[in-house]
């Protein structure tokens, strides 16, 4: 009943309205809240443009860092890529990607594309530190326009087309997957605020973020306000994640937090702490879903609501401004008490960090299990593990491997299920104290795997032809917690399926593939299955798994008739014909050659009357001739 308890307290903290009053007695302070370190993810680019692939997929991104970039002598850029496995069966010209920007950048390249070939040109300013992660790329430099425009027509000029563009400014990481789109405009066209869904995300600080200390005699917490604008047109997504964290939490007087954005957007809040929220829509926050709230619309009103709810308790007030954001991560901070000499703080907050960073909850319909790497002993000076413990202090923890580790039924040990999440609390204690709580709430995973028959996955199948290029998606919440095995198995031959990469805040896997060259029979049926292992160094073997039955159709197996036999049959009627028609001239020949050799009869004095006969004599007559009849 304690972890409810907890739970319901984020309930609780939502407080009514009241009249907003002026901030005169707040100053500018930038330290100790945190909120400077927030990111937000989205597609939208400064220009951007897609045009339909043909025969080679080029990519061009071009980069700008502005002056108020925090620079030192070079901006470090994380570039993720990624793209499907190329079919070594139909060979195909490598990807071209196509890098601009108008600073030093040290360029920090991983994903999946990195294992295959692809074509790089950067401009002079790009430096990659290790060559040897792109050894299969051919890599070449060379000095490339500034101007979007200009660096779009000097792509089309070398490469025929542009298969995508995109300006970005700023961004932190990038995530660009590389596809195969045949279904895009004929030609690249730049267009503002282009949202590049489904092709490319990037990471970006935020636009705008300030911190307000306000005196107070007590101060006991802070607030925090993410405000997230859209400029037209509006991107389809309509939920904005928000991942909190508390590095310092959990604190013992919750924050506030206000979720502003236009009419039409919620809000999904990942993250255990305790919080009070007021939101301009709905908020989903585990298994609990709030209403939403009438916030004003500028930000001194905001502020001002701020200061109105918590009144003298109010430490700071963080305004954080972002654009267009499909997620934003958010760290807060506890308003500290400076009670505890420093001298016994250090080491309950090194236990503290090292049990927030180790800790890994993972579940079943049946179970749940959590883990936490066994140097947490040492840091947090336990004698034994049976000093961890779930809401039961029967229900201890034991050493397996590297790992502690405790496990419970989802009816033992004080959990309780509620909404499809299983939910306990976890205690270290030192001998009597309790030196760190934390509540468990684990989401019972799932797994919904489909097959379709086109890359827009609405043709849903469980019947396919072996040469058919087939599209499977997987839609789980475990993508990011787990190491993922999927294949396809038919009798005696498993193909293994490569994932290509999903959308950074998506829960969904697809591949495509095709069964050409597995030789199966007419007719098979096959299982295409995924495995979700756990990926913690444990004895433990905690996978979840999920299959569907299909059936292939080779029809390249059908009995026909083959190449020999075809040519052989026409080679053989060929043959007929010509002695066919031998045969009846010589029939012809013969048969005309008895005739001439037959003599012609005489005919006797007949009848006069016989027409036949005097029709042949009247014919032979001729004028010096002398009728034999008188």
């Amino acid at each position: 009943m304690k972890v409810l308890r907890i739970i319901l307290l984020v309930l609780c903290l939502r407080v009514g309205h009241s009249v907003p009053v002026p901030m005169y007695d707040a100053q500018m302070d930038d330290s100790g809240s945190k909120a400077s370190e927030v990111v937000a993810t989205h597609s939208l680019t400064t220009k951007g443009c897609v045009g339909k692939f043909s025969s080679q997929e080029v990519y061009v991104l071009n980069v700008y860092f502005t002056e108020e970039m925090p620079f030192q002598s070079f901006m470090l850029l994380n570039l993720e890529i990624s793209r499907d496995s190329p079919d070594e069966e139909t060979p195909e010209k490598p990807p071209v990607i196509i890098l601009n920007t108008n600073t030093t950048v040290v360029l920090v390249l991983s994903g999946s594309a990195v294992t295959h070939p692809v074509i790089l040109t950067h401009s002079a300013l790009f430096n990659i530190p290790m060559p040897e992660v792109v050894a299969k790329w051919n890599v070449s430099q060379e000095n490339l326009p500034g101007n979007s425009e200009e660096l779009l027509e000097w792509a089309k000029a070398n490469y025929l087309e542009v298969t995508f563009f995109a300006e970005l400014k700023n961004p932190k990481k990038i995530f660009l997957d590389l596809k195969k789109d045949k279904t895009g405009p004929e030609t690249c066209v730049l267009q503002d605020n282009f949202h590049a869904s489904n092709i490319l995300q990037a990471v970006y600080p935020a636009e705008e973020v300030k911190t307000l200390a306000v005196p107070n005699t007590q101060p006991v917490r802070n607030a925090y306000i993410i405000h997230v604008t859209h400029q037209p047109p509006h991107p389809s997504h309509k939920v904005i994640n928000v991942n909190v964290v508390i590095p310092n939490g959990p604190c013992t007087n919750p924050p506030m937090l206000y979720l502003k954005s236009e009419e039409g957007y919620n809000w999904q809040v990942h993250g255990l702490e305790v919080m009070g929220i007021m939101s301009s829509g709905i908020v989903t926050l585990g298994p609990f879903e709030t209403k939403a709230d009438i916030l004003p619309e500028t930000k001194d009103e905001l502020i001002s609501l701020a200061r109105s709810k918590i009144g003298g308790g109010l430490k700071s007030i963080s305004y954080i401004h972002v654009h267009d954001a499909e997620s934003v991560t958010l760290p807060m901070s506890c308003v500290e008490e400076d009670i505890k000499p420093v001298t016994t703080l250090q080491p309950e907050d090194e236990c503290k960090k090292m049990l927030e960073s180790t800790i890994h909850k993972l579940c079943n319909e049946d179970q749940l299990i959590v883990s936490m790497r066994k140097e947490v002993m040492t840091v947090c000076n336990l004698q034994s593990p049976e000093q961890i413990s779930f809401e039961d202090p029967q229900c201890t923890a034991t050493i397996d491997k590297d790992y502690i580790v405790l496990s419970t039924s989802k009816t033992a040990c004080g959990s309780m299920v509620l909404h499809n999440n299983i939910m306990n609390n976890i205690f270290v204690r030192r001998g009597e104290d309790i030196i760190y709580t934390q509540i468990s709430f684990c989401l019972i995973p799932t797994i919904k795997m489909e097959v379709f028959q086109n890359s827009n996955y609405t043709l849903p199948t469980k019947l396919f032809d072996a040469d058919q290029v087939i599209y499977v998606q997987v839609d789980t919440p475990l993508i990011y917690q787990s190491n993922i095995k999927c294949d396809l198995s038919a009798g005696d031959k498993t193909l293994m399926l490569n994932r290509s990469r999903t959308d950074a805040i998506s829960e969904q896997l697809s591949w495509k593939f095709t069964t050409q060259g597995l030789a199966l029979p007419e007719t098979s049926s096959a299982k295409l299955s995924c495995k979700f292992c756990y990926g913690y160094d444990t004895s433990l073997d905690y996978c979840l798994s999920e299959s569907l039955d299909v059936t292939i159709v080779n029809r390249s197996q059908r009995q026909g008739l083959g190449m020999e036999s075809v040519l052989g049959i026409t080679f053989g009627a060929f043959l007929i014909g010509a002695l066919l028609t031998a045969a009846l001239w010589y029939i012809y020949t013969r048969t005309r050659s008895s005739f001439k050799m037959q003599p012609v009869p005489t005919i006797p004095g007949g009848s006069e009357s016989s027409s036949t006969n005097h029709s042949i004599d009247s014919t032979q007559s001729t004028p010096c001739s002398t009728s034999s009849r008188a």
